[in-house]
């Protein structure tokens, strides 16, 4: 419908200019009538000339950002010929990868010859996650609207966007004590915090409780399961990655980067647990110091969420039966004990946990 508005509004300033010049006699209306008449020629060539040579760049911070925080996506459009055009349409597709959001975009752009175009896109994501946008085509129009090219473009960044958690270190330190008095205290009571590294002969001295019965019965033998002690001092923290409509996810993310940010600020190790729909499996990640936990939260965001029931906590209980303590990053059930629990918005709590 644009493009006949424009081819009859172009008629008509011709019909205009010959009634000019029939009545007036004049020259000039002459001179513009051979101008209007090969204009189209000029506009239509120049529009294919450039869908040939048009080149596009797109940058995007290189480095995470934070939730809620402004960042540039940078439009570069090269065009090193001659020719000039009044609209080119950038089709973009904007998706959170994280959550599974995607939504479409259109970007309108001048473009002047021999010259590169510029353009910034300010954007502000209101959820972390991974930030993906791709330019899938440029749309080109010529000067006088009447006709366009479609050019494909398979352009694609991303940029990570993580969670800014509030300043939890002194209850989250209290809480990694508390674990650890806990497991302790477990032990104590006869649960066994180690791995079998392998099965050898009986020697005297070994522990009852060591002894592999069934495999003893089979050898006509006693044989024993040989151990690897697993510190009680190391916290299992066990983070969900369940959302709902809500999108109560958004505070448990925000209250496990508080938390997981205060036991490493005071040295305090711990392995992180969460369900990788990517893999299928539940994954760890053992974070001793800032480096390694940011590196987990890009893992993390490189993977997707979920929803309906969690699954972190089922499959961690199925890996690690013999007993212990962990600290669980969920969303709550509103009857927390509140002396073991962190709670963050919406309902989002970190629970100490034993089992």
């Amino acid at each position: 419908m644009k493009r006949i508005r424009n081819i009859i509004r172009y008629v008509v300033i011709v019909i205009l200019d010959v009634f000019i010049m029939y009545v007036f006699h004049s020259y000039i209306n002459l001179l513009l009538l051979v101008g209007l008449l090969l204009f189209p020629f000029y506009s239509v060539y120049g529009l294919h000339k450039v869908s040939q040579e048009i080149k596009l760049d797109l940058f995007v911070p290189e480095e995470p950002m934070g939730k809620g925080e402004e960042f540039q996506v940078r439009f570069l459009l090269h065009n090193p010929t001659v020719f000039p055009l009044v609209n080119v349409t950038l089709s973009l597709e904007i998706e959170n990868g994280f959550y599974g959001s995607e939504g479409a975009h259109f970007l309108n752009l001048p473009l002047r010859a021999r010259k590169d175009t510029r353009a910034f896109y300010p954007v502000v994501m209101d959820y972390c996650g991974r930030f993906e946008i791709r330019v899938r085509n440029i749309r080109l129009t010529d000067l006088l609207g009447i006709y366009e090219k479609v050019i494909p473009m398979e352009t694609e960044r991303e940029c990570l966007i993580f969670p800014l958690g509030s300043e939890r270190g002194q209850e989250a330190g209290q809480m990694y004590r508390r674990s650890v008095t806990e497991a302790m205290e477990s032990r104590e009571k006869g649960y066994d915090f180690s791995e079998v590294s392998g099965i050898r002969e009986y020697i005297p001295g070994d522990k009852l409780q060591n002894i592999h019965w069934k495999l003893s019965v089979k050898k006509d033998e006693l044989m024993v399961k040989e151990r690897i002690s697993v510190s009680a001092m190391q916290l299992n923290v066990l983070v969900e990655l369940c959302n709902d409509d809500q999108m109560r996810l958004e505070s448990v993310l925000e209250l496990a980067d508080s938390v997981t940010k205060a036991f490493v600020s005071q040295n305090l190790p711990f392995t992180v647990f969460y369900y990788s729909v990517n893999q299928g499996s539940l994954r760890d990640c053992y974070i001793g110091n800032e480096i390694e936990r940011v590196q987990w939260m890009e893992m993390l965001l490189y993977d997707r969420c979920y929803m309906g029931d969690g699954r972190v906590e089922e499959l961690f209980l199925q890996q690690n039966p013999s007993g212990g303590t962990y600290l669980y990053i969920g969303a709550g059930l509103g009857n927390e004990d509140a002396e073991n629990t962190i709670f963050g918005e919406m309902g989002a709590v970190a629970q100490l946990r034993s089992y």
